[in-house]
């Protein structure tokens, strides 16, 4: 992401507290004229432009979070499942299940259906990830998009206020 600033953003230190300078590792307390010139000016604001976002970067954040998503619902459903399992739930879907399938040969000769929960939630892992996968290629896509409108119309507009407690 590139930004441009069209003013400054002074360091000012907090008015009470000490200044720890994280170079140097010293402590430095605020003198007097800087308290005076927090407290005199209102919150500092600065305007930015984001004009371009790098497209790695986008691709780099987007599959991280989408394979994060994916691993919160792929557990979220596996805990499900066990629950559902414990419970006795899928006996009985299982039963459903294949009374449905064999309906030709009658309703007493109804097998149960084999539900395999690890293959199940082996393909779920491995569709999950291509998701993520094509995911990350949309957002890309969606960025590459305001990169190329961005150099048409100049980018969005920001404006970035510090908060004064």
């Amino acid at each position: 992401m590139t930004t441009t600033a069209e003013e400054p953003i002074a360091q000012t230190p907090m008015p009470d507290a000490p200044v720890i300078d994280v170079e140097l590792g010293q402590r430095v307390t605020p003198t007097r004229t800087d308290r005076a010139r927090s407290f005199s000016t209102g919150p500092r604001r600065t305007r930015v432009t984001v004009r371009r976002f790098a497209l790695f970067s986008v691709f780099r954040f987007s599959i991280l979070f989408s394979f994060c998503m994916m691993l919160v619902l792929w557990l979220a459903l596996l805990i499900i499942f066990l629950v559902l399992q414990a419970a006795g739930v899928m006996d009985s879907v299982a039963n459903a299940l294949g009374c449905l399938i064999n309906a030709d040969q009658g309703t007493k000769a109804c097998v149960p259906a084999v539900i395999d929960g690890g293959k199940i939630f082996a393909w779920l892992f491995v569709a999950g990830c291509a998701f993520a996968v094509v995911w990350s290629g949309l957002a890309v896509f969606v960025a590459l998009l305001y990169n190329l409108i961005s150099d048409i119309l100049g980018g969005v507009e920001v404006t970035l206020a510090e908060k004064r407690n």
